[in-house]
C-alpha cells in the first residue's frame, strides 16, 4: 500500500482502482547482470609456458566463467580485439548461450597484431549500451600505461571493469631460482625489474578503481570464478 514518503509517480493506478486503496510500485535492483569478455587475441597472448598458449588459457577461462555465470542467471557475451577475424557476441542468458559461445570461438586463433586498447574500448562502447561487467583478458606490460588507462577510464564511465593480466610462468621460475653465476644474476635482475614495472602499472590501475588479477595462466579460470562469485554474493557484479 501507498505509504507516507512514497512518490506520487510510484502509484499504480490500475492496481489502486482494483484494490480501492492507493497502491505504490516498489522497485528493486536487478540482480541478473550482463558479463562481456574482452579477449586479447594479439601477439602477446601467443606466449606459451606449457602445452597451451596464454590465448588458449584465456579462452578456457572465458568458457569456465561463462558456464558458472549462465547457471547463476547472468547473461554472457564476448568481444575480441587484435584478431584477424574479430568476433562479437551480444550478452544473452540461458544455458544455450554456452553452445553459441563455443560455436563462435572454436576456430578463433591468436594473431601477430598488437593490442589496441583504445580501439577495442571504442568498439565495445558502441555495441554494449547496458551496464555490464567487462572482463578484459590480456597480458599487460608497463608500456601500456597511458593508452590502457585512458581506455579503461572510458569503459568505467559506463561499465564495471575487471582486468585479468596473465603473467608468464617463466618469470616466477626465474625469480625463485638460486643465483650462482653472472648470467643468472643478470637474468634475475632483469626479471625483477620487469615484474616491478608491471606491478606498478597494476597499482596505478587499482588506484583508479580498476581491480586487476595478476595471475599465472593455469590459475586464471579459478581466480576469475572466485572473484565473480565473491562479487555475486556481495551483490556488486
Amino acid at each position: 500500500e501507498f505509504r507516507e514518503g512514497d512518490s506520487l509517480r510510484q502509484i499504480d493506478w490500475k492496481a489502486t482502482a482494483r484494490q480501492r486503496t492507493p497502491i505504490a510500485r516498489e522497485y528493486q535492483d536487478e540482480r541478473d547482470q550482463q558479463i562481456i569478455f574482452m579477449l586479447d587475441c594479439g601477439r602477446r597472448m601467443r606466449s606459451q609456458d606449457d602445452e597451451l598458449s596464454h590465448f588458449d588459457h584465456a579462452l578456457n577461462a572465458c568458457l569456465l566463467l561463462s558456464y558458472v555465470a549462465l547457471r547463476q542467471g547472468d547473461a554472457v557475451g564476448l568481444s575480441t580485439f587484435a584478431s584477424d577475424t574479430p568476433r562479437y557476441l551480444a550478452p544473452v542468458k540461458g544455458t544455450g548461450q554456452l553452445n553459441t559461445l563455443l560455436n563462435s570461438v572454436y576456430d578463433l586463433n591468436s594473431s601477430q597484431r598488437s593490442a589496441d586498447y583504445q580501439a577495442a574500448a571504442t568498439q565495445l562502447l558502441a555495441r554494449q549500451k547496458r551496464r555490464a561487467l567487462v572482463v578484459l583478458l590480456t597480458n599487460l606490460r608497463d608500456e601500456d600505461d597511458e593508452e590502457l588507462l585512458t581506455a579503461v577510464k572510458r569503459l568505467g564511465q559506463q561499465h564495471r571493469v575487471l582486468i585479468a593480466s596473465l603473467r608468464e610462468d617463466l618469470l616466477d621460475n626465474l625469480r625463485e631460482t638460486p643465483v650462482q653465476t653472472l648470467p643468472e644474476a643478470l637474468a634475475y635482475c632483469g626479471t625483477v625489474n620487469y615484474l616491478n614495472a608491471r606491478a606498478e602499472l597494476h597499482e596505478r590501475l587499482s588506484a583508479h578503481g580498476v581491480p586487476v588479477l595478476d595471475t599465472r595462466p593455469g590459475q586464471l579460470g579459478t581466480q576469475l570464478v572466485t572473484q565473480y562469485l565473491s562479487w555475486k554474493r556481495g551483490g556488486s557484479t
